[in-house]
């Protein structure tokens, strides 16, 4: 069995699809939730928290600082999903040896222009 000759070869880049990214997307939505639910149940006087006591909270200093981590917790959570289920960054690098040419394709933010399109000969 010969080897052939490969003139062309691409590299895969896997973008922010990385195990990362989940993680992170994640424990900021658990983290964004429990803040938020925390910090209403100072607000509405009620248990939303099925674990902890949330009744020593007051609602003017503590609720309200909770409430606002919350939510931006969950927006972070947000802005993370879009961006995985996006694939920003991905894409691949092409060599070329016959051409002596090198191409970079990357996906950008969603957008007009999302797409990054580079060759270099």
């Amino acid at each position: 069995m010969q080897k052939e000759n490969v003139k062309i070869r691409y590299d895969l880049i896997l973008g922010s699809r990385r195990f990362s990214n989940y993680a992170w997307a994640l424990l900021s939505l658990i983290g964004g939730v429990g803040f938020l639910l925390a910090g209403l149940s100072s607000y509405l006087g009620i248990e939303l928290l099925p674990f902890g006591d949330t009744n020593e909270i007051v609602f003017i200093p503590q609720g309200i600082v909770m409430t606002f981590y919350g939510s931006i917790g969950s927006l972070l959570s947000l802005f993370l999903t879009i961006i995985i289920v996006s694939n920003v960054g991905g894409g691949y690098n092409s060599y070329d040896l016959e051409k002596e040419e090198i191409t970079i394709f990357r996906i950008g933010f969603p957008g007009l222009q999302n797409e990054i399109f580079l060759k270099y000969i």
